[in-house]
């Protein structure tokens, strides 16, 4: 991903995700639908540059972090199709990815003994938090409840 080249999208290309983030951002208010939407499309570079110091630098801050702490703890897995990972690689490479990210979201969760791992089927790996909010505020509120 370091080495990807970053070529400037088409008005074809740039109209496609608009339709997509439209579709993803349906359900907020009118007044923020727009903004959000052209948000996306203006800082597009901003996240394969994030991408870039994934497998060097934020590995290494990981690979350097205290142990995790005896604290509830719940991982949501996103394992449903994820349309920008669908353009980006063919379907076996997506079967490995989401392989590799269930077991390591299940390490992770069990890295401490209150920690619970929850894999949701029906979303995608980038918007999580807008195909199933629902779950989302269930992870939330049960975490609340447990260190009331």
């Amino acid at each position: 991903m370091r080495d990807q080249e970053l070529a400037e999208p088409t008005e074809e290309q740039f109209q496609r995700s608009r339709e997509q983030l439209a579709g993803h951002f349906a359900a907020w208010p009118e007044p923020v639908r727009e903004p959000l939407v052209e948000r996306h499309l203006a800082t597009w570079r901003v996240a394969s540059r994030e991408n870039q110091n994934l497998y060097d630098e934020v590995a290494e801050e990981f690979r350097r972090a205290p142990s995790t702490p005896g604290v509830p703890l719940i991982v949501l897995s996103a394992m449903g199709h994820d349309a920008t990972q669908a353009h980006l690689w063919p379907e076996e490479v997506l079967h490995e990815i989401n392989e590799g990210k269930r077991a390591l979201h299940a390490e992770l969760a069990a890295e401490t003994p209150l920690g619970e791992h929850r894999v949701l089927d029906d979303a995608g790996h980038g918007w999580l938090h807008e195909e199933r909010p629902d779950a989302v505020l269930q992870a939330f509120n049960d975490l609340l409840g447990r260190v009331r």
